[in-house]
């Protein structure tokens, strides 16, 4: 392994990329904050390792984002990200991954990592890039291991899993839109597994089929569909997404598409409605919630042409496409839920239900009732004057008129709500439909 050796007065950074006779790219990459002389040698430590999607650069630390233990096929690669803290002397790094037979997949071979003669440094960094995506590894879903050494001494063996992601759609999208908006942007929040709550049949995949018409039909860029899985969901960050991220990102040009499925809950005092983020507790929503009428705002909020949301969840604190209660002793009769409406244009919110009413799930199809007959209306089974464009509000009456259908087949009402209304709201385009 060849190693660039560069020497930087009073830091070190090293940048090691190693080429495999396999279809295998790991990315190595060492980089330490500022030293300072040693007056008493601090005592070494070591800060833990943290597997993420990907890692971002500050100053020069990196540090992880997307945070996870479960990756996909589908995902470009596995970072795993070391932090060692009061670095002196010279020392050596090495990294072994093992693959689901427990074989070794691949071995680093020691890289040294060192402060200067004198010197140590307070907080040193480094990381690899496992690639998935079009690398043998797509090809081997199941239980990895990452072990990590350091001086030869094993520090942590961390697990994690790629699972294979196989997306069975309503019907394959097929590209209704000619060109990509290089400006539009989407977030996706699918939250099949809770921590604290039961589970939403079908939300994963729901979330999963709507990346694919997003950026096929809807025609934005996939490398800007944020998607946010299960456990990737926690209220920190979706708030920093539509508060930080998205913001400094999009322009007066973009067109934001945001679709959540998972729980919804309310205040069982005031009846205000919450989105039910993967770490959120229906005993404590006011903290662990997100507020809809705040998400609302921000997303009204951002500097940019046009928004729509879509939202697969009730608020009825029955659980999602399920029938218990999501807070013991509530009683969903005796809930009074607020319908949040938008006075502008500019967001268009397109909820599963109505009120107090539950969202349903639809088993044969393995979709979430809304989900699914939105899906059918992207791709063009909305446009009733075929005129070979599908509006917003031939999207809200064919949902609507499918979903209420649907549900009282099955005993239930489901009434999907559309906010402004139907006669404040301004029909606009939303795809175009090409054979």
């Amino acid at each position: 392994m060849e190693a660039t050796n560069q020497k930087w007065p009073r830091r070190c950074f090293r940048n090691v990329i190693i080429g495999l006779t396999l279809p295998v790219l790991i990315l190595m990459v060492i980089s330490c904050g500022g030293s300072k002389t040693i007056q008493k040698t601090p005592k070494f430590r070591y800060a833990g390792t943290t597997l993420s999607k990907s890692v971002s650069v500050s100053g020069n630390l990196g540090v992880p984002t997307t945070a996870t233990n479960r990756f996909s096929t589908k995902d470009k690669a596995v970072f795993a990200h070391l932090n060692l803290e009061n670095l002196s002397g010279s020392h050596k790094v090495r990294w072994e991954w093992y693959g689901p037979d427990g074989k070794l997949y691949y071995a680093t071979g020691n890289t040294r990592v060192k402060a200067s003669r004198g010197h140590y440094t307070k907080q040193c960094t480094a990381w690899h890039n496992l690639s998935i995506q079009g690398d043998k590894a797509q090809e081997m879903p199941g239980e990895w291991q990452l072990k990590v050494y350091f001086d030869n001494d094993m520090l942590e063996a961390k697990k994690f899993s790629i699972v294979e992601e196989k997306v069975v759609t309503v019907a394959a999208p097929v590209a209704v839109t000619r060109r990509i908006f290089p400006d539009d942007w989407g977030l996706i929040i699918g939250i099949e597994d809770y921590a604290h709550l039961p589970r939403v049949d079908f939300a994963r995949k729901d979330a999963l089929v709507i990346k694919e018409y997003f950026n096929r039909i809807l025609g934005v860029p996939e490398y800007n569909i944020i998607s946010l899985i299960d456990s990737d969901a926690t209220k920190a960050r979706i708030s920093g997404y539509l508060r930080s991220f998205i913001p400094a990102n999009v322009s007066k040009d973009t067109t934001l598409y945001v679709y959540f499925a998972g729980h919804g809950a309310p205040d069982m005092e005031k009846g205000a409605p919450y989105l039910v983020p993967y770490d959120g507790d229906t005993l404590f929503i006011e903290e662990t919630g997100y507020k809809l009428r705040e998400f609302y705002r921000e997303i009204n909020a951002l500097d940019i042409n046009q928004a729509y949301v879509f939202l697969d969840s009730c608020f009825s604190g029955v659980a999602a496409r399920a029938a218990e209660m999501l807070t013991k002793g509530s009683r969903p009769a005796l809930l009074k839920v607020e319908d949040i409406g938008l006075a502008t244009q500019e967001v268009i919110a397109l909820t599963a239900a109505t009120g107090g009413q539950t969202s349903n799930p639809l088993p044969k199809e393995e979709h979430g009732l809304f989900t699914y007959y939105l899906l059918r209306a992207l791709s063009g089974k909305a446009d009733e004057n075929e005129d070979r464009f599908v509006t917003i509000k031939e999207i809200y009456t064919y949902v609507t008129r499918h979903v209420t259908r649907a549900a009282r087949r099955m005993g239930r009402e489901q009434t999907p709500f559309i906010s402004p209304s139907m006669e404040d709201l301004k029909d606009i385009s939303v795809s175009r439909v090409i054979e």
